[in-house]
């Protein structure tokens, strides 16, 4: 990241802008209309030591009545952006909006509709980070080589706001670049996984890509058992062997699920179909002891078990059939992380609504740890990302990891490589950088061999297609690098050792260590390096980090303390 105070001269970049006023002056900046006043000040700021003050005139009600352009700013046609600003306005209440200095410099992401005047912000007394990207449903597009953004402030008469960090991210990087340093697997230094399907053979180039496997259909109990008392383990083993000899997380798929079971248990009693599932988990539970992840049910709200009345039938609960499930899973799989799965979720906040009326009855008995999403292409092709945010957001609000787990994205017309790139551009970037997802796993990635016709992302021979260049240049960049609050290292909030304490993490400015007195603090990025840091106070100075995981050592008297924390 490219940090600037303000500057008189055109700004060329890679990818990130941010404006953090530090050199205590506005030069390069013009004050469009003075108002009330526009001021670097000292008063208040969010980091550092200064920040914008801007006041509107006391009887205009007019945006533009006090009014702060930033210099000019490179931009690269039909990339996306996000911006973003942090602000408080003394006594709340207040507004701004943000504008460019002409038409289309901003776009939707189509390139057809002007986005010059972006919408309102409702600014609040305290400080927090404001953002566009999803702007009336699309992200935002450069409409050329530049652009100059206003900061419009007039709407309230008479208001105070204090501005900091004004930050203009790219968020496509450049297809042209051949070359990725530390990205294999794609999410080698990462919160979270980026995984795939094996089906019966481990692709040479898999791993270069992916670090979670989930078996395409070996997992399920049609596939395991097609004829009653007769078990195929081996396409299963491969998947489970490779994920345990890689350190991979491996997904079992699926236990409960009302396609793909064996024919023959239709003609069994219920006491023995019964019997037969229990037989199939206990099997897997002896064969297979290490399963990070369960699908225990698949697809409830569409394709319940044909055998759900001999586990339960709907019961009090009206889903008393996936609580014997989780209740027999968690008997067997103590160690595992147990989760529901399903589809036609991402585009449906009402589907939403009911699959978490299902997790809450399982969270009532501590049962479920996880929530999948399959986000198949005939679901996400067609879905807004304002509609996926919405989702995300009821699913997070159980307070469980979401988990992306059949991601594929085709395109229209399907198979199409422009329109399947600019689709993986926009969408899986919501879904990655959500703070609750956890993981994302890709149903396929080779041309040819996916369930979904036109949802490879490789070419059989090996070449990439330009989607799946984006996405390997996309994960090499900061951009990539985003929190999960679900990660290992950061699920507990104060990391403990002997005489202190480490908090808070994941952080994003500073690191407290307090208790006995430090003798010396180190910092090493993922590959080792020792990255120069100050430390002062009892703070951790981690700001000129860039996103992503680190080891922390702290060297005292009692001894030496070591934690991976998580820069934001």
């Amino acid at each position: 990241m490219l940090i600037l105070g303000c500057i008189s001269f055109s700004l060329t970049y890679a990818a990130d802008t941010m404006f953090d006023f530090e050199s205590g002056i506005l030069e390069g900046w013009t004050v469009l209309n003075q108002g009330g006043g526009v001021s670097v000040s000292q008063e208040d700021k969010y980091a550092g030591s200064y920040s914008v003050k801007m006041v509107s005139d006391a009887s205009g009600e007019d945006y533009w009545s006090v009014q702060l352009e930033t210099p000019l700013i490179t931009t690269k046609t039909s990339h996306l952006y996000k911006i973003s600003f942090w602000a408080k306005a003394i006594g709340g209440g207040g507004v701004i909006r943000l504008s460019t200095e002409s038409a289309y410099q901003l776009t939707d992401e189509g390139g057809n509709a002007d986005r010059q005047y972006l919408p309102e912000l409702n600014i609040g007394g305290n400080w927090a980070q404001y953002t566009y990207q999803d702007v009336y449903g699309s992200a935002l597009r450069a409409g050329g080589s530049s652009m100059k953004l206003r900061i419009d402030a007039g709407k309230i008469p008479g208001k105070t706001y204090f501005i900091d960090n004004v930050e203009i991210i790219d968020l496509t990087p450049d297809l042209e670049e051949e070359e990725f340093v530390n990205t294999i697997p794609l999410a080698k230094e990462h919160s979270k996984f980026l995984g795939n399907i094996i089906a019966n053979n481990v692709r040479s180039n898999f791993d270069t890509y992916w670090n979670q496997i989930t078996p395409e259909n070996a997992g399920k109990w049609g596939s395991v058992e097609y004829t009653r008392g007769n078990m195929n383990w081996s396409a299963l083993d491969l998947a489970y062997n490779h994920a345990k000899a890689k350190g991979y997380k491996f997904r079992f798929h699926t236990f409960v699920w009302g396609s793909q079971e064996p024919n023959w248990i239709s003609s069994l009693s219920p006491a023995e179909q019964k019997a037969e599932m229990e037989e199939f988990m206990n099997l897997v539970a002896q064969r297979y002891p290490a399963i990070d992840y369960i699908d225990v049910v698949n697809e409830p709200l569409h394709q319940p078990s044909n055998i759900r009345q001999a586990i339960g039938g709907d019961g009090t609960t009206g889903w008393d059939w996936i609580v014997w499930s989780f209740r027999k899973a968690r008997q067997l799989f103590p160690n595992s992380k147990l989760h529901i799965n399903d589809y036609g979720i991402i585009n449906d906040p009402n589907a939403a609504r009911r699959y978490v009326e299902i997790v809450k009855i399982l969270q009532k008995e501590n049962l479920i740890d996880g929530i999948g999403i399959q986000c198949h292409e005939f679901n996400l092709n067609w879905t807004s990302v304002a509609t996926m945010r919405n989702v995300l957001g009821i699913l997070a609000a159980t307070g469980l990891p979401v988990y992306v787990t059949e991601l594929d994205i085709s395109g229209n017309p399907a198979g199409d490589e422009d329109s399947q790139y600019l689709m993986y551009r926009e969408k899986f970037p919501v879904l990655w950088e959500h703070e609750s997802v956890a993981g994302v796993t890709l149903w396929g990635y080779v041309s040819g061999a996916t369930w979904k016709t036109g949802t490879g992302i490789v070419e059989s021979n090996g070449t990439e297609r330009k989607a799946m260049k984006w996405l390997r240049s996309y994960m090499a960049s900061e951009a990539s690098k985003v929190p999960n609050k679900f990660y290992e290292t950061s699920s507990v909030e104060v990391l403990q050792a002997p005489k202190f304490e480490i908090y808070p993490n994941p952080a994003s400015d500073f690191l407290t260590v307090k208790g006995e007195t430090v003798e010396k603090i180190e910092v090493f990025d993922a590959f080792g390096k020792k990255i120069s840091v100050n430390f002062k106070d009892e703070m951790v100075d981690i700001r000129s980090l860039p996103k992503g995981l680190y080891l922390l050592v702290v060297d005292n008297k009692e001894g030496i303390f070591t934690g991976k924390f998580l820069k934001k």
